[in-house]
């Protein structure tokens, strides 16, 4: 079945691509969540002159993407407190929601937890220095290093 997506969508395409699903992807989850419509000879018009309107969008989403990379790499480290045992073992852990409210407060951004990108995808469990990478727009990443420290009870 011919799409056209109105989103950008991992591993499938970006915004305004024609693109070939399976029918079942187009009708259960890309059309009903409003992620891509029919690729009729009127809707292929219709999204043509709406691509003018949507390049400048783009490019105003990356150019602020990019400000957002830069201003997040001059941050260099967050640093979040949380208890730990006396091995240095969190009670608990650090995720990427946690990380992603540390990220916003101190840059102002809205990151959330989807964007962060953890090592080996799983949580943080000890105090140190871990170094985090942030999926920020389609092709922009930011790096910083996220510093755990003992709450002083």
């Amino acid at each position: 079945m011919k799409i056209i997506l109105l989103d950008n969508i991992d591993k499938l395409g970006n915004k305004g691509s024609e693109v070939v699903v399976r029918s079942g992807y187009a009708r259960n989850f890309l059309i009903p969540k409003s992620k891509a419509m029919l690729a009729t000879k009127k809707n292929i018009e219709i999204f043509k002159a709406q691509q003018l309107e949507l390049q400048s969008k783009a490019i105003e989403a990356q150019t602020q993407a990019e400000f957002c990379a830069k201003t997040i790499n001059r941050l260099g480290s967050i640093t979040i407190k949380a208890k730990s045992g006396v091995e240095g073992k969190l009670f608990g852990s650090i995720g990427s929601r946690d990380i992603a409210t540390a990220i916003t407060a101190a840059s102002g951004f809205n990151i959330s937890k989807s964007q962060i990108r953890l090592p080996n995808h799983d949580v943080l469990r000890t105090i140190g220095t871990y170094s985090i990478n942030i999926h920020i727009y389609n092709d922009i990443f930011s790096k910083i290093n996220v510093i755990i420290l003992d709450e002083i009870v």
